[in-house]
């Protein structure tokens, strides 16, 4: 059974415990899954943006990775992966060897060895894959990333033989907190991608040989008829896409059959997936009426409250967890008014963040002040010092750092300031938020009266999230200074790049806009620190968040708990915090419950609970020698935001 989440507010929350018996191995199983998010059908990597319906997809279709994470928050090697793992250290440099299992092939049958991981590293960090507009510096911090992409073989990845693959990391990226992550790699076809091209290795560095160019690329992957990006067919997951509908917002996956199971072997027992768009306010309905069986990541308060009531009839059933992120509003700290952090700070001022929390989240989640969320361990144990980053609702205050910035009320009300040659400048911002969003709503019902009074002038657009999407990620030229949005952080907690004043990371990683320096050292500091030493990590955690609240490059409003619903019958399905829709239905199957009972529990006030163990720390101790290989020891826990 599922532990009741905890917040700093008494939530009543309702946990099934079902017995169940085990499927009918003959019958096959369907589920159909639903999004409140509409699919943008981008089902190869997270470059082209992080959508949260497209992001549970890639991972139902792309499997087999190296890294994995289990539902207690651990990254571990992924052992049904790698059959052997050794390290070792030279001249700061760290160098890891994979031993690849053989049993391993894509969902057209083709084998899968260690080229096609060599292959993956290759394309990503290629300088052919950025001229298409995916983000390509994901790498950077293996050896010899910056002379792979003038044109050399890569140092840092090294194809030894059909099964075996080295990766170094550059030890000017070392220390780093999260190491393992480092390590992660998911295989890409190359008969696929690259048509005529192979992984070649003679010494110096892997290096992908063929007819390999930006227009095989764009060819292989951007075509809308049967460019991989929207239809990704060969794939090395549990699922294989069958259909995707952008228009009518469904997609068909089925069970792919050479699928050898995740990290703990297990594969899954669903056979068909049918995802499609329905929007919150009729997401329960549909599930009632068997339109769907499963709706995932419920954060509004309202229908949270309606799912708990409907509990009762015993057709329902639900598991709720604390959310990893927030929700927020993004300036865009380089273009008009918003460059300036005294009138970021004074629109700060200007949201009453408890407001919008009690109206959004109707007691189900609690107000931000910093770059975080409350099911981050660091912030479970830091409450009372983040409570001292709240910038509360102050107009006053707001137009006295307006004033500051120069910004003089007219007698119209509105404020102005001089520009360099003489004319007005008008105090004008533009918000966009998504369409037909109850938090866009709240939003606007909470600031807009207060943006008047300080003369802040302020015009509304509410798009399509694709469109959002795009201006967030700056794929287009921006015209908002302000965006509603709503994130869940990595596991791996690594803002460095998100705050990264380099040119090359603008956008793809940047998104805020923000260019500084000691936010970005700071970033540094918390990825730099060594390996399990947790209390410099928050340490540094701490100074990240005072100098981002001085800055302001976004307000942040609420953290909340987010609600699975789905249908009784749905039985093993194991979400969290940490194991998304995608990785939970893997060990789900259907079958007939056997015993009906609901407990209810409230909880007290107090802090948010601690993650189960403390198992997540990474040292030398942890490998153990067997038959002279560095081989995983299963009880490892080694070490993307998705926005929506």
């Amino acid at each position: 059974m599922k532990k009741i989440l905890a917040t700093a507010i008494a939530l009543l929350l309702l946990c099934p415990i079902i017995g169940y018996s085990m499927p009918d191995e003959k019958q096959p199983m369907s589920l159909a899954i639903g999004v409140t998010t509409q699919m943008n059908g981008f089902f190869f990597t997270n470059k082209w943006g992080m959508n949260p319906a497209d992001v549970d997809l890639r991972e139902l279709i792309h499997g087999h990775s190296t890294v994995s994470w289990t539902e207690n928050g651990d990254y571990v090697i992924n052992q049904t992966v790698v059959q052997a793992l050794e390290f070792y250290e030279n001249h700061g440099d760290k160098t890891y060897r994979f031993v690849f299992s053989k049993d391993l092939a894509y969902s057209d049958g083709t084998t899968i060895t260690a080229r096609d991981y060599a292959f993956s590293a290759l394309l990503l960090s290629s300088r052919e894959f950025a001229v298409l507009g995916g983000a390509s510096t994901e790498l950077s911090y293996l050896r010899g990333f910056d002379v792979f992409r003038a044109g050399a073989p890569f140092a840092g990845v090294r194809l030894i033989d059909d099964y075996t693959l080295e990766l170094t990391i550059d030890g000017r990226f070392l220390p780093y907190f999260y190491e393992v992550v480092l390590l992660n790699l998911v295989p890409y076809p190359i008969h696929v991608l690259a048509t005529g091209c192979s992984v070649r290795d003679e010494g110096s560095g892997a290096y992908i040989y063929g007819p390999f160019s930006d227009a095989l690329l764009r060819e292989t992957i951007l075509d809308e008829e049967s460019g991989y990006l929207r239809h990704p067919t060969v794939t090395a997951g549990p699922y294989t896409l069958l259909a995707f509908d952008g228009e009518n917002q469904a997609a068909r996956f089925v069970r792919n059959p050479y699928y050898t199971g995740n990290h703990e072997g297990v594969i899954p027992q669903i056979d068909e997936i049918n995802v499609i768009h329905v929007g919150i306010g009729d997401a329960l309905d549909s599930l009632e009426s068997g339109r769907i069986g499963l709706i995932s990541r419920i954060s509004e308060g309202a229908v949270i409250a309606d799912g708990l009531g409907r509990l009762q009839g015993n057709t329902i059933r639900a598991n709720s967890y604390m959310r990893t992120g927030q929700s927020f509003i993004s300036f865009a700290c380089e273009m008009g008014p918003t460059q300036s952090a005294n009138v970021r700070k004074a629109v700060a001022h200007c949201v009453d963040v408890h407001a919008i929390n009690a109206e959004f989240t109707q007691g189900f989640g609690l107000p931000v002040y910093g770059y975080y969320g409350m099911g981050q361990w660091m912030a479970q144990e830091n409450q009372e010092a983040l409570q001292t980053y709240e910038t509360p609702l102050n107009p006053v205050e707001a137009a006295r750092l307006l004033e500051l910035d120069g910004w003089m009320l007219g007698e119209s009300g509105m404020r102005y300031r001089a520009r360099e040659d003489g004319s007005l400048e008008k105090l004008a911002l533009k918000w966009a938020q998504p369409q037909e969003t109850a938090m866009s709503a709240a939003l606007e019902r909470a600031i807009r009266n207060n943006f008047e009074s300080v003369g802040i002038e302020l015009e509304i657009v509410r798009l399509p999230f694709n469109q959002m999407l795009a201006h967030y990620y700056r794929q287009v030229d921006r015209e908002y200074h302000m965006m509603s949005l709503a994130t869940n952080f990595n596991l791996a907690f690594d803002p460095y790049f998100a705050f990264h004043t380099g040119e090359r990371y603008q956008g793809e990683s940047n998104r805020a806009g923000l260019k500084d320096e000691q936010l970005m050292d700071l970033a540094l500091a918390m990825r730099q620190t060594q390996v399990g030493d947790r209390g410099a990590y928050v340490e540094a955690w701490l100074a990240f968040q005072d100098r981002f609240n001085e800055l302001q490059p976004m307000v942040p409003l609420f953290t909340n708990a987010h609600f699975d619903f789905y249908r009784a019958d749905l039985l093993g399905y194991r979400s969290n915090a940490y194991v998304g829709v995608a990785q939970a239905i893997v060990y789900a199957h259907i079958g007939d419950p056997l015993e009906e009972k609901v407990e209810d529990e409230i909880v007290e006030e107090g802090p948010l609970p601690l993650p189960q163990d403390e198992r997540w720390l990474l040292g030398g101790e942890q490998w153990m020698l067997e038959d002279e290989q560095w081989l995983l020891n299963e009880e490892i826990m080694l070490v993307e935001d998705v926005v929506y």
